[in-house]
């Protein structure tokens, strides 16, 4: 299995200096950032570049893609003076499944340890792995021991038996291959793969939602995804294949514009609800492109309130699925009332206040923070998951770093860091 290669190259080597990648439907985003101490991270490089060849998530055209991927690489590396060879890649929440299973693991009296962690991980991943499944993620939700439920962290506990629900996240081989294979065109090395709202949950949420529940929508270009966090845990992904260009699309067909023009025009004057003061909304005359025509002056005149009508149904439709979703949500409660936007979609003005209505919860807009070195155009919601994959990679470091103290500590002294490799590659 492609991810199982890759997974261990991670957790091997991780360097000061790492490169992540986010392929959205609109473009692809490459990072290149350096791991300082603590858990500061300093953005050296940037590139992007408009996406070709990859819709809804899933790649269409190779190479046009892999050329949209080594434009947004190579401008990421002049930026930061630096050649890459390895890369962290994120993946679209409509490539992957999300699955909850309880695993269980008799430990005969012992106090627990990283070792058995491991093993429950490992049973979940067996259960819902195959020929035809990548595991991306596999995270362990809530533990229990000898019946008695709620425990954060086990380890050191004692018992005769834990218990564990454990996140599962997967994804169909044949995608994550062609997506290796893309990277592999350019001639880089795919270090992971990150799901693509668990790596913008981590640049956008702070600390106090997670612990207390969130709910994180990312509104992408091509599709919105939704998870959901509980006790510094996610605790489930799903997706919706409607994003952006929809409302784009929309647009576009109801005025009779070219996309391009579409998209500005969303850009510049685009709204999900009407202003409070709508006779200013009445006043303001949009000149709006006709298809074919290339006269400017036989172009169409609409209000921004007609606007509003193309754009706020693609809007609600889309708050509307993300309702009756959570209400198929199991434990639909822990998404409580908090909700967090990101995405380039969010920033539409009048979303916020659009899902605060439809959703019942207190909303607010998820920008990337913990991250240095961003100027104010990366700033935003749309560059979340390419963010957040910087901050996944300082996550891998640390704990990496963590478990080779502890096996160094074990060994003895002067056989520590010959001990350490031992372990490692035998």
């Amino acid at each position: 299995m492609y991810f199982k290669t890759v997974r261990k190259s991670l957790q091997k080597v991780l360097p000061e200096i790492v490169t992540v990648l986010d392929i959205g439907t609109s473009k692809v985003c490459c990072y290149i950032g350096r791991l300082g101490s603590g858990d500061t991270i300093q953005v050296m490089g940037v590139g992007y570049e408009a996406s070709k060849g990859i819709r809804n998530g899933a790649i269409v055209n190779m190479e046009a893609l892999s050329t949209s991927v080594a434009r947004a690489t190579h401008a990421a590396e002049q930026m930061a003076q630096v050649t890459v060879n390895d890369i962290l890649v994120s993946l679209s929440a409509g490539l992957v499944e999300s699955h909850i299973l309880d695993v269980s693991l008799p430990i005969a009296g012992r106090a627990v340890d990283d070792n058995d962690i491991r093993k429950m991980q490992q049973t979940a991943a067996q259960s819902v792995g195959g020929s035809n499944s990548e595991i991306l993620h596999c995270i362990p939700v809530t533990f229990n021991i000898d019946g008695t439920r709620g425990v954060k962290d086990p380890r050191g506990m004692v018992g005769e038996s834990l218990g564990a629900s454990i996140h599962v996240i997967t994804a169909e081989t044949g995608p994550v291959r062609n997506f290796y294979a893309c990277v592999d065109r350019c001639h880089l090395s795919v270090s992971g793969f990150v799901v693509a709202p668990y790596a913008s949950s981590l640049s956008t949420l702070v600390e106090d939602e997670i612990d207390l529940g969130v709910t994180l929508i990312d509104m992408g270009a091509g599709s919105t995804s939704i998870s959901v966090f509980y006790d510094g845990r996610l605790y489930h992904t799903d997706y919706l294949p409607v994003g952006g260009l929809h409302v784009t699309n929309d647009i576009a067909r109801g005025l009779s514009t070219p996309l391009l023009h579409a998209e500005r025009i969303k850009i510049l004057h685009g709204s999900a609800m009407v202003s409070p003061l709508s006779n200013q909304d009445d006043r303001g005359i949009i000149s709006v492109p006709q298809i074919g025509e290339d006269d400017p002056q036989k172009g169409l005149q609409v209000t921004k309130s007609e606007l509003v009508r193309i754009i706020r149904p693609r809007i609600e439709e889309t708050f509307e699925l993300v309702k009756e979703r959570l209400k198929k949500f199991n434990d639909v409660a822990i998404a409580s009332k908090r909700l967090v936007l990101t995405g380039g979609a969010s920033q539409l003005p009048g979303v916020r206040e659009l899902a605060s209505l439809i959703l019942d919860k207190h909303t607010r807009l998820g920008k990337p923070i913990n991250v240095q070195g961003l100027d104010e155009r990366m700033r935003t919601a749309s560059f979340a998951t390419c963010a957040g994959l910087l901050v996944y990679a300082r996550g891998e470091q640390k704990l990496n770093a963590s478990r080779q103290k502890k096996m160094s500590q074990n060994a003895p002294a002067f056989f520590g860091r010959f001990g350490v490799w031992l372990r490692e590659n035998l």
